[in-house]
């Protein structure tokens, strides 16, 4: 009986083995079975794990923003240092934030510094050359596109006229009919004056009576400015009270955008030079369409 129980317990102790060396045996039959449904790639075959596709500039920003002291580094990081020295303001927490202001402040006044350069060294750039920055240069200026608006307001004066719309009863339309008398006669303009209400401003001899204004003209509001080039062409100029001057811009901008005069009679009207009048050039263009590049100083 003794040999019977011996036997059993060399059984038990061998199973463990056994079953690992099934499970071996099944591997390695698998692994060959894999290989003869490849066997046309040959012995040395091996799968190509793809690497992950990275985004260089992305890679780049992280790595930017990862070197203490740089611009995008500080402006990550100084809240946590402010924060730190308002809650716990020790010496050490407050004199680390203040360096880091400083740290700021010296940035920007070399930016500034370098930026100026830039400026009055590009016409592109330098405001100078938009509008003098002189006050005797900048009335020198103002004259002479005075005097062009003056001679384009006379030159639209020849082929088209005023129609004002208002109300007797309207305070505001009272005082803009005396700004729109005086461009009348200050130009040549002709007026025709048109009340809605019924109630006539006595200034405005020629007012006719017209309770119920073409809804095209898509009146809200009272005084309301229009330029009419006859037969039918009529412009919306102003609705609301406003000034002199500012009716005078707004008429040569409708001409402009009218066709009645051309770019260069335009240009003259204004007191700032276009110099972006043809919008950016090439050489700038190119630039922008490619990634900024990170050096640090």
């Amino acid at each position: 009986m003794s040999w019977v129980v011996d036997s059993e317990l060399a059984e038990e102790s061998l199973m463990p083995f056994v079953l690992l060396l099934i499970g071996f045996l099944s591997a390695t039959a698998s692994a060959q079975q894999q290989w003869f449904d490849r066997h046309s790639e040959g012995w040395f075959w091996y799968e190509h794990i793809a690497e992950p596709e990275t985004d260089e500039n992305k890679i780049n920003d992280q790595n930017e923003r990862h070197q203490p002291l740089t611009t995008a580094w500080i402006r990550d990081n100084i809240g946590q240092y402010l924060d730190k020295a308002i809650d716990l303001p020790s010496k050490e927490n407050v004199s680390n934030y203040l360096y880091l202001d400083r740290l700021i402040k010296e940035k920007a006044e070399r930016f500034a510094y370098v930026g100026k350069q830039v400026i009055e060294g590009d016409p592109m750039l330098d405001e100078n050359v938009r509008r003098p920055i002189s006050p005797a240069a900048a009335k020198i200026k103002d004259d002479t596109a005075y005097k062009a608006r003056e001679i384009i307001l006379k030159k639209i004066a020849r082929i088209a006229g005023l129609v004002f719309y208002y109300q007797g009863s309207c305070r505001l339309c009272h005082i803009q009919a005396r700004t729109v008398q005086l461009l009348s006669m200050e130009y040549g303009f002709e007026l025709i004056p048109i009340s809605t209400d019924g109630q006539l401003i006595p200034e405005l001899q020629n007012s006719r009576t017209e309770r119920s204004p073409p809804a095209s003209l898509n009146i809200v509001t009272y005084p309301a400015l229009f330029l009419m080039q006859p037969p039918d062409n009529i412009v919306l100029i102003r609705q609301g009270s406003t000034s002199l001057t500012a009716l005078a811009e707004r008429l040569v901008d409708v001409a402009y955008q009218q066709g009645w005069i051309n770019k260069g009679e335009y240009q003259k009207t204004r007191i700032s030079n276009d110099t972006w009048n043809e919008g950016l050039p090439p050489e700038i263009i190119n630039l922008f369409s490619k990634p900024p590049s990170s050096s640090h100083q």
